[in-house]
């Protein structure tokens, strides 16, 4: 998909741009509201044509707003400057979910919906549990909202561009490039443990968060020396 949409963030690190992605690549209209419901939601998928409760740009006060599928809502709160490495990933989470689960929640579907959702939307991060009434229900969610932010973290943070930005974080502290043992291992590996994170997020544009679950993901950072397998 990075190859297919700007084939040269796939080998070189880059910040991609996650808008241009949904609505040029996947087809997806992206639209940006005050999402109101009982928890924070950052983002939604519209699977299907519906209603989500979004505040009035006037009054502030809840209001049902009409959507048809394949439309992305993001929250306003993530427009801030100081947000848009959580935007890009909201975006792209949202985006994973569209590609790998509205044939789940298409309104054909012979075998039903996932779960029980309101209007068959699917709420991002925070306030997904509002969603669900049952245990099996939270559990569905939780498994798909794990697979919609691998997809968005690989789309973000290609395997090959991030081998590169890793072997270049190495080469300008003048190291050979090595797995980083984090917790009992050396001094500069704790550092790194620290430091190779946010060099990842500034040059994907992500947050340092999501920076370090996709290289303890790829085992590039680990909390023990049991592992054999290389990221490098």
């Amino acid at each position: 998909m990075v190859y297919d949409f700007e084939p040269k963030l796939l080998s070189i690190p880059g910040i991609l741009n996650a808008e241009r992605f949904i609505e040029y690549y996947l087809g997806l209209n992206a639209e940006y509201h005050r999402i109101q419901y009982d928890r924070k939601v950052l983002g939604m998928t519209a699977f299907n044509n519906g209603y989500i409760q979004v505040a009035n740009e006037v009054s502030g006060k809840p209001e049902p707003m009409p959507v048809t599928k394949g439309t992305v809502i993001i929250d306003t709160s993530l427009t801030a400057k100081s947000s848009l490495p959580r935007l890009r990933f909201t975006i792209l989470h949202e985006g994973s979910h569209w590609l790998i689960h509205r044939r789940a929640f298409d309104e054909n579907n012979p075998l039903g919906y996932v779960g029980v959702y309101e209007n068959q939307f699917l709420a991002a991060k925070e306030g997904r549990i509002d969603y669900s009434r049952s245990q099996k229900e939270r559990c569905d969610i939780e498994k798909i909202e794990r697979q919609a932010d691998f997809l968005a973290s690989a789309i973000l943070m290609p395997r090959p561009a991030l081998r590169t930005a890793y072997r270049d974080f190495f080469r300008f502290h003048g190291e050979k490039p090595r797995r980083i043992y984090r917790g009992g291992g050396s001094r500069i590996d704790e550092m790194f443990a620290v430091e190779l994170p946010r060099y990842v997020a500034n040059e994907f544009g992500v947050s340092v968060r999501a920076a370090l679950i996709r290289l303890e993901k790829l085992t590039a950072i680990v909390d023990s020396r049991k592992w054999k397998c290389s990221f490098i």
